[in-house]
């Protein structure tokens, strides 16, 4: 009995070594964003009127707060005959270099505790799954990668208004009334997606036409799109409080993430909470 409370002991020390190892990781993320929110921003007549107005009606400010935070009810599934299961997010995003750490919590099939972080900084993407924050199931990182959570970060102003007007790397066109294509250098090749705008100037959707999907080990362009809905007041803040991400796959669209925002504000550089 003595030997097998020993080796209970030393299981349970080095799980919480190796899910402090992780935490501190996604710390280290968090601190590499945030030291990164320092450039000034662009020139304002290269954003399209319809982004600037966007961006204004809905709280943003020019030179405006650095690094934003957001808390969400999340909705994932892995497979397009896979249920849904609930997560719980905390992300933090970058007004000035473009980029995110997004971390979340949930269980897997009733009983499996998973931890995910994804996430776009120091010009590098990173995607990682764990389970209980100690035995990684995915993982990925490279090129490919940084392309593909580029991508994310632009699929997302919608719910980051200040970076709109603060990012200076961003490149607009406004291809007609109701679509905006963005545009930035990564690593992986340009990353671009479309924001797509209702009569009322609200960005309702984005696409993209090539974002990395992995399947079978490889990674495919891939048609992406996305919709917000529900556009409510966080504070000084308008934002679409849902939102939706899809593959469109040879046998239809896959919606794999659902997401409803509950709180939005503005966050300093050097602390945040982390979900645990």
């Amino acid at each position: 009995m003595p030997t097998l409370l020993a080796v209970a002991l030393v299981a349970i020390a080095l799980q919480l070594f190796v899910s402090g190892q992780f935490q501190d990781k996604i710390e280290a993320w968090r601190k590499t964003l945030a030291a990164g929110q320092i450039s000034g921003p662009p020139d304002q007549a290269t954003i399209p009127p319809i982004m600037q107005a966007f961006a204004l009606r809905n709280g943003a400010t020019v030179g405006g707060p650095p690094l934003m935070v957001s808390q969400q009810t999340d909705e994932m599934r892995l497979g397009p005959d896979q249920k849904f299961f609930a997560v719980a997010a905390r992300q933090l995003s970058g007004t000035r270099d473009p980029g995110f750490v997004w971390e979340a919590t949930a269980t897997m099939a009733r009983v499996v505790p998973i931890r995910v972080v994804d996430a776009h900084a120091g010009g590098k993407g990173w995607l990682e799954v764990q389970i209980a924050g100690v035995v990684p199931v995915a993982t990925a990182t490279g090129p490919e990668s940084d392309k593909g959570e580029m991508m994310r970060f632009l699929s997302e102003l919608a719910w980051n208004p200040d970076a709109i007007l603060n990012v200076a790397a961003l490149k607009w066109r406004q291809i007609d009334a109701s679509t905006v294509e963005v545009c930035i250098e990564t690593s992986g090749g340009t990353a671009t997606v479309r924001q797509l705008f209702d009569a009322d100037g609200d960005i309702v959707g984005i696409e993209a036409d090539d974002r990395p999907y992995l399947v079978d080990g490889k990674t495919l362009p891939t048609r992406w799109v996305g919709r917000f809905s529900d556009y409510a007041q966080f504070g000084t803040y308008r934002l679409p409080r849902h939102g939706e991400v899809a593959w469109i796959l040879p046998q239809g669209e896959f919606v794999y993430f659902r997401g409803t925002i509950t709180r939005f504000d503005t966050a300093a550089q050097e602390t945040g909470t982390s979900l645990r």
